[in-house]
């Protein structure tokens, strides 16, 4: 149990769960949905591995972490109500999401580099 709350341990469950998503896109290929992206199933992914690495020192970046989620959210509804005078959750979830996908990716690397080091 103790090498899946490691750094390494939390890698090897990014890379299985990259595996597993990429071996159900494969199996599904005429069915799966064109504009899902395997990153866009990796995020909770990050997400988890960013928790946890909480007791190996990432606890203080992870609360950060989460008040930045949230001020995309909020960023991403006001500049949409604003530029396209409707909010429509279509449009607002997937831009949500993929700038989710990015922000999680750049926050589970912090993470882990305050692991390690």
């Amino acid at each position: 149990m103790a090498f899946w709350t490691s750094p390494a341990g939390t890698l090897a469950i990014l890379v299985i769960g990259w595996l597993i998503i990429r071996g159900i896109k494969r199996l599904f290929r005429k069915h799966w949905p064109a504009q899902l992206n395997t990153w866009d199933l990796m995020t909770p992914l990050l997400i988890v591995g960013s928790l946890i690495l909480i007791p190996a020192g990432a606890g203080v970046i992870i609360p950060w972490l989460i008040i930045g989620w949230m001020v995309i959210g909020i960023g991403v509804t006001l500049l949409q109500a604003i530029h396209n005078k409707e909010l429509l959750y279509s449009t607002f979830f997937r831009t949500f999401w993929r700038l989710t996908d990015l922000y999680w990716t750049a926050g589970f690397i912090i993470c882990f580099l305050l692991v390690i080091s």
